[in-house]
């Protein structure tokens, strides 16, 4: 065997962070790993019990720990029923493309006159008139004049996503010579290119507002090109049979580049990690219409040999707490992963269970300690220039407790102020310290889904090495047949190499 066949990791351990979704300073929590190689059978394997990537690092949310708990969410694309704001992203876009929208062409034009008045120096303005018109100007002005009607092509009235889906590529239709546009959408492994990472650099200077400084071409490759998936197919890939591994799918309009999906197509899903676009074209709600695109190809490819266990599309992360997640839950069927028993469960009954609780498990939902929570919760409120009033309401409550049954003191109110004043200090205290305890106890607790190193069998070993104090040795991440004979094989061979210990332990992840 190759070692291209196996899996190479190297531990990073625990990472407290900022949250990127409530913006509190260390409400973040993670474990993480550095990938050298990793097979696309293994990875498949990890994000089923809640890991994602992120480049060549491989994560995993300890969502009790966390001030916003991450749940992985997956949709049956074979089942898939698009609603009806689905279904009119996808008509509104083909007619777009096919016969032009004039309200689209108004706000498409706008906005590139925007980013061009933006780009040009003030002392420049004047040449702004004679600039080159764009082809959203120009299809803009015929719609406006109305010289001349193109001829429609015929009307697609199928309800299949994969066939209504791509009636507007001009490449499936070159015999319609009178369309406004032409759409080009390419499947490709994933590179780096200069024409990608300008639209990098606009999508998160405009949309994340993020500075150029960055946006580097260094961050770039980091976060959305490099991988470490081991590839199915080298140089016999093809769009029809592109393999497993890292992909970009670009969207080209008029021969420009104005969107990349950077998707996983692993040997169950086809996994999303990154959608950006062109700012310009953000009436035409290709975040959206994008999804839809690749639950079309999650279809497509299961109908072929190789692929037959390909039947879902996996969307990331869901966050209860987040509005910008909204979206992911509107896929129908879609399921989240149960974070202790790693069971698919319905989003309804999910979002039924969870309520206005933080976190909590599925299928055995427990209660979380209150002090916990709190401890959370006052995490969570460290914010940059936030102040927590959490200390003030807690006094406040406090002091009304201390009033209660003390109208009889009121005429010694001046000498008694001191003692309340060192009674409500001293009860804050020990609320304080004991939420502290509470907190350091259930985190000194392995975080929920872990596999305690006691009950670990043959069974939970797979093919993943994990490089650690420049040893090798076998890593525990989910229930495979048992290799056995395998592990056998890899310890004598790391033995005679002096690069395993004589006593392998196992790192579980």
């Amino acid at each position: 065997m190759l070692l291209s066949d196996y899996s190479l990791v190297s531990p990073n351990g625990t990472n407290v962070s900022k949250c990127g979704y409530c913006k509190s300073l260390a409400g973040s929590r993670t474990y993480g790993m550095i990938a050298n190689l990793m097979t696309c059978k293994d990875y498949q394997a990890l994000i089923n019990r809640g890991w994602r990537r992120s480049g060549r690092y491989i994560y995993k949310p300890n969502l009790r720990d966390s001030c916003c708990p991450q749940y992985t969410i997956r949709m049956e694309a074979g089942k898939y029923e698009a609603s009806k704001h689905q279904r009119q992203i996808v008509n509104r876009f083909n007619k777009f493309i096919q016969e032009g929208d004039e309200n689209f062409d108004k706000d498409i034009a706008s906005r590139r006159l925007e980013e061009s008045s933006m780009a040009v120096e003030p002392q420049d303005a004047s040449t702004a008139e004679t600039l080159p018109s764009t082809g959203a100007e120009t299809s803009m002005e015929i719609v406006e004049g109305k010289k001349q009607k193109p001829k429609k092509p015929p009307k697609n009235v199928t309800t299949d996503l994969k066939t209504r889906i791509r009636s507007s590529e001009y490449l499936h239709s070159p015999e319609i010579t009178s369309w406004k546009h032409r759409l080009r959408i390419k499947l490709e492994p994933s590179s780096f290119t200069d024409e990608k990472h300008a639209l990098y650099v606009k999508y998160q200077m405009a949309v994340h507002k993020e500075p150029r400084s960055r946006c580097s071409a260094y961050g770039f490759t980091n976060f959305l090109v490099d991988t470490a998936l081991t590839a199915t197919k080298k140089d016999d890939w093809t769009e029809e049979d592109p393999g497993f591994g890292s992909f970009h799918q670009c969207y080209y309009l008029d021969e420009q580049l104005i969107a990349v999906s950077v998707i996983d197509i692993l040997p169950e899903c086809i996994s999303a990690v990154y959608f950006m676009y062109d700012p310009v074209y953000s009436v035409l709600s290709l975040g959206k219409y994008s999804a839809q695109r690749e639950i079309a190809l999650a279809q497509t490819l299961n109908a072929k040999p190789g692929y037959e266990n390909l039947k879902y599309y996996y969307m990331g992360f869901h966050i209860f707490s987040c509005p910008k997640m909204t979206y992911k839950s509107q896929f129908h069927p879609s399921y989240l992963l149960d974070p202790e028993t790693y069971n698919w469960i319905e989003f309804k009954k999910c979002q039924e269970i969870i309520q206005e609780k933080r976190f909590t498990c599925f299928e055995n939902p427990v209660p979380m300690d209150p002090l916990f929570e709190a401890k959370i919760q006052s995490i969570a409120n460290k914010k940059q220039g936030y102040i927590d009033t959490s200390d003030c309401d807690s006094e406040m409550e406090t002091e009304e407790e201390d009033n209660d049954g003390q109208g009889q003191d009121m005429g010694d109110s001046n000498e008694a102020s001191p003692v309340r004043e060192r009674k409500k200090a001293s009860r804050e205290k020990a609320k304080r310290s004991e939420i502290d305890r509470v907190f350091r106890e259930t985190t000194a607790l392995p975080p929920v889904g872990c596999l305690d190193p006691k009950d670990v069998t043959e069974s939970d070993l797979i093919s993943v090495l994990s490089m650690s104090q420049q040893k090798l040795r076998p890593v525990v991440v989910s229930d495979h047949p048992p290799l056995q004979v395998w592990l056998g094989v890899l310890h004598r061979h790391l033995l005679l190499q002096k690069q395993c210990d004589p006593n392998i332990a196992l790192d579980v992840f």
